[in-house]
């Protein structure tokens, strides 16, 4: 009884002791800091004083403006020292990069649970994440376009949503409608971007063609990033190549008519595919035009000599599709000119250009072989021209003696066919006739008209005269001052204005070189001229030179 409360005396001093010698536990720092992209961050505990027994502690993560699960993983883990054992000890914080552009966020640790040691006095610590953005990398658009004639296309990638570190991407250009390297020049290359750096530029060779087609387009694509970035959305670029060439001819399949006796231009192969979408021939498109969409009512083209035939009924319209260029619309419509000539315009955006087209050869070729005039050549203009001396040419004398060639033997004889061929009268016969002209003002003038057959039928194709190149007489006309509103009203008569008064105007059938003896000037001055009275009707007349070299009188009608 007495050694026992002597123990119950001693118990304070031996639990004084024992509390002096226990170690104690505690964060080695009051904050730590990591970068967002650092993971884990590690954090270090320390042991301190007796540490002769074992011991333990659970470190946790109890808040802070971090979100554990987006920006980093919540801890709870038990840390245990072994008796004897005064080492430091870490403890890892996974942190999680959210890809978000913020202000540093923080996670709170703390101690508890602890066993054999006591928590020291730093039991809590601060970990600061700090943003980490190397970025997002994209077109700063998902289309561009630029002028054919614009030398280059400027892409630009930015880098949005971060600029920390290097990062590098790279680019290649790829076909579409437009390539490489009739287009645009192939690229490929990688863009560095430097810490800070939020803009790179991508520039692509633009080739300027001078050939006129439809808007076309090729792509550029990003792809494979390194230093941590990412790609965002719009990783694809299509880059449109703005046409600014009208003529669409030179870049078009053409057919070439080949008959003998007979020169002709080019026509262009409308089986080909429409240069705005391949899926369509030029063709298919002309009869989407509403006034061909009517059933049974469409354009051919004969393959051979590339004439386009519209049957209307008894009437049948007969094309020469020379030249194509850019419509000032997509509103498909056909429309014909008072000289003849006319314009097919697509829903596309085509305009195909034509002249009038003889309908049959055969027959106008057996009467000029009987006349000894077996060369025939029908122009870009869709005239016929019949050269009136087809042999050796007639040699003669100049002034100073030398032997040279009679220039009248380049005159020829100027015909424009009728657009559209009809029933023959009844009782034609076949052949080509000179029939008196209807205007009582031009009674002894005459148009030709050609009687030829198609199937069990007999049709009737008419022939005026008219100028040799018809917009070029049109200019030379309305220059003249006091001139307006010109007008072709058939049969080879030119109505205009001048001033108030209505004037009209027959054009010869004879074109003729220009025999530069008549002027005083080196070169022939083009233009429309006044020369007289040519034919003794009381009226001015004039001399039409074209810059092809050649001249035409038009009889001004009384």
């Amino acid at each position: 009884m007495i050694r026992f409360a002597r123990y119950l005396t001693l118990l304070p001093c031996l639990l004084t002791s024992a509390l002096v010698q226990a170690g104690s536990i505690e964060f080695s720092s009051a904050l730590y800091s990591t970068s967002e992209i650092t993971t884990p961050a590690t954090i270090t505990l320390t042991r301190t004083g007796t540490t002769t027994g074992a011991a333990s502690v659970t470190v946790t993560s109890t808040g802070g403006t971090a979100a554990a699960g987006s920006d980093y993983t919540a801890v709870s883990t038990t840390v245990s020292w072994a008796a004897g054992d005064a080492a430091s000890k870490t403890v890892s914080v996974a942190i999680l990069d959210d890809r978000a552009v913020e202000e540093t966020e923080t996670v709170i640790l703390s101690l508890s649970a602890v066993s054999g040691d006591t928590i020291g006095t730093q039991s809590s610590t601060t970990l600061n994440i700090v943003d980490y953005e190397q970025g997002t990398l994209q077109f700063s658009a998902a289309t561009y376009s630029v002028a054919e004639n614009g030398g280059a296309a400027a892409l630009t990638v930015n880098r949005t949503n971060g600029s920390n570190g290097t990062v590098t991407i790279n680019y290649a250009t790829a076909n579409g409608t437009a390539t490489s390297p009739a287009f645009f020049t192939a690229a490929t290359g990688t863009l560095s971007f430097a810490e800070g750096e939020t803009s790179k530029t991508i520039p692509i060779t633009i080739i300027d063609n001078s050939v006129g087609q439809a808007n076309k387009s090729f792509t550029v694509t990003l792809s494979t990033i390194t230093g941590g970035a990412v790609l965002g959305t719009i990783s694809s670029a299509t880059v449109t190549i703005i046409n600014d060439d009208s003529d669409f001819t030179p870049g078009l399949t053409k057919i070439t008519p080949n008959a003998t006796g007979i020169t002709q231009s080019d026509m262009i192969t409308l089986s080909q595919a429409s240069p705005f979408n391949s899926a369509n021939s030029i063709l298919a498109t002309i009869n989407r035009i509403p006034e061909l969409a009517i059933p049974s009512l469409e354009a051919t083209q004969e393959a051979a000599n590339g004439r386009v035939s519209i049957v209307v009924g008894d009437a049948i319209y007969h094309l020469y599709p020379y030249t194509a260029s850019q419509a000032s619309s997509t509103t498909a419509a056909i429309y014909l000119n008072q000289d003849q000539s006319g314009r097919m315009v697509t829903d596309e955006g085509l305009q195909i250009n034509f002249q009038p087209a003889l309908a049959n050869f055969s027959v106008l070729q057996n009467a000029l072989t009987l006349m000894k005039l077996t060369e025939m050549k029908v122009t870009k203009y869709g005239n016929i021209e019949i050269q009136k001396n087809q042999g050796p040419p007639p040699l003669e004398l100049d002034d100073t003696g030398k032997l040279v060639i009679n220039n009248s033997y380049y005159d020829r004889y100027n015909l424009r066919p009728s657009v559209v061929s009809t029933l023959a009268p009844g009782g034609a016969k076949q052949g080509v006739f000179l029939v008196p002209h209807p205007n009582p003002a031009l009674s002894g003038e005459v148009f030709m008209q050609v009687i030829y057959p198609a199937g069990s039928t007999l049709r009737q194709q008419l022939f005026t005269t008219a100028p040799s190149v018809g917009q070029e007489f049109i200019n030379a006309l309305l220059a003249l001052n006091g001139v307006n509103t010109v007008r072709f009203d058939g049969y080879g008569i030119i109505s205009f204005k001048f001033n108030t008064r209505a004037l009209r105007m027959y054009a010869d059938f004879v074109i003729r070189r220009v025999d530069p003896k008549t002027y005083s000037t080196p070169s022939p001055q083009t233009g429309l001229f006044g020369v007289g009275d040519l034919n003794g009707d009381g009226t001015e007349d004039f001399r039409m030179v074209y810059s092809t070299g050649d001249e035409q009188y038009f009889y001004l009608l009384p």
